[in-house]
């Protein structure tokens, strides 16, 4: 199967995901990039606009913010502004601490899909956040939400602990008026790394999980959409170019980054990264504080592309080899392996001093 231009990956959309910011006012159990109330490196906003237009002239589709808690970014109006003026959908995770007017009213009209974190009943939910306030406050903001008429939905990671209250999940959702229920399985990355190793799914509960969304999918069929972020082997044997390991075949010059990767992912210190958060800066397209996307994307697709290719096939051999689970977070395995396989002997690269941390799959328009 040739890798043809226009495949996008598991996503199949062209996706920007922006992560302005490692503020926040929580520390999560689960964060993916160890933000906190202690944290204060984020982007330029100037840089965040110039990234923008390139994208968008690139062919990206969805601008997805993430964090830290982006409500805790100063401009974060005006880059979804300037998204939509670019024709661009635009997509925010939120914690749901700030679902109050004085958040919620500078968004009007230039957010198309809030995606709020729910981690399980009251007791799970707290306890991940570290907050005994949080549960209350993400109800008294859904309230404030609902009022505002701003499509939203819930994002869940799924633990060991948390997968028997999916059905919860499902109902809590469909009554507070979401339109997505997304179930994310824990990455062991940034803080879950140290913290929360016990908690990671293993097999048996991924396969649970994998049915009950399929039931959830069902029951709430035309009222709310079910996305698990999980891959079956059948998926990517059937279709190798899902996970970039089709037959590889030169690109042409004129290929741009969202033809080719489908998603790029922005990171606080500037690095832009291919398809997912804590990717191996071996493997990014640039830094947006020393060059702009268009400057050094054909340099990157002649030189490194290549590269990732080869280490997406790794990847798919593993995920293929008998014996291997059938089910997996693809996103997770292919960040955890860039930071295994090294680039071509022929291009040595000088690895920076960089902790690994990935990132949940981008929350995707499925309204």
């Amino acid at each position: 199967m040739s890798a043809l231009l226009g495949s996008c990956g598991p996503t199949r959309r062209r996706i920007l995901q922006i992560h302005p910011t490692l503020r926040c006012n929580l520390r999560c159990g689960h964060c993916y990039s160890s933000s906190g109330p202690l944290e204060k490196q984020e982007l330029d906003v100037h840089s965040v606009e110039c990234l923008l237009e390139d994208a968008a002239r690139l062919g990206f589709e969805i601008v997805s913010v993430s964090g830290g808690e982006p409500f805790l970014y100063g401009p974060l109006a005006t880059v979804l502004r300037r998204a939509r003026v670019l024709g661009m959908h635009t997509t925010v995770t939120t914690n749901g601490y700030f679902l109050d007017a004085r958040h919620l009213d500078p968004l009007r009209g230039c957010l198309d899909v809030l995606a709020v974190s729910l981690d399980g009943p009251p007791e799970i939910h707290n306890r991940m956040r570290a907050s005994p306030q949080a549960f209350d406050r993400l109800c008294a903001g859904l309230e404030c939400l609902r009022a505002s008429g701003q499509s939203f939905g819930f994002i869940h990671t799924v633990t060991r602990e948390s997968w028997i209250h999916l059905l919860w999940l499902g109902e809590f959702a469909a009554a507070n008026g979401a339109r997505l229920l997304q179930l994310h399985p824990l990455e062991l990355a940034g803080r879950a790394q140290t913290n929360l190793a016990d908690l990671a799914a293993e097999f048996g509960v991924l396969s649970r999980v994998y049915l009950l969304a399929a039931a959830l999918a069902t029951t709430y069929s035309g009222v709310m959409a079910i996305q698990t972020d999980l891959m079956h082997r059948d998926q990517v044997l059937a279709d190798p170019e899902l996970v970039y390991a089709g037959e590889t075949v030169r690109q042409p010059a004129e290929a741009t980054a969202a033809e080719v990767l489908g998603v790029l992912v922005l990171e606080p210190d500037g690095a832009l990264v291919p398809l997912t958060y804590g990717f191996s800066r071996q493997y990014q397209v640039a830094n947006l504080n020393r060059q702009t996307l268009s400057e050094a994307w054909p340099a990157y697709l002649r030189d490194t592309y290549p590269d990732f290719r080869r280490l997406c096939l790794v990847v798919f051999e593993h995920l293929v080899a008998p014996g291997a689970s059938p089910l997996f977070n693809w996103h997770e395995r292919i960040a955890a392996q860039s930071h295994l396989t090294a680039l071509s002997p022929a291009r040595p690269v000088v690895m920076q001093n960089h902790k690994p941390r990935r990132r949940r799959s981008s929350l995707i328009a499925a309204f």
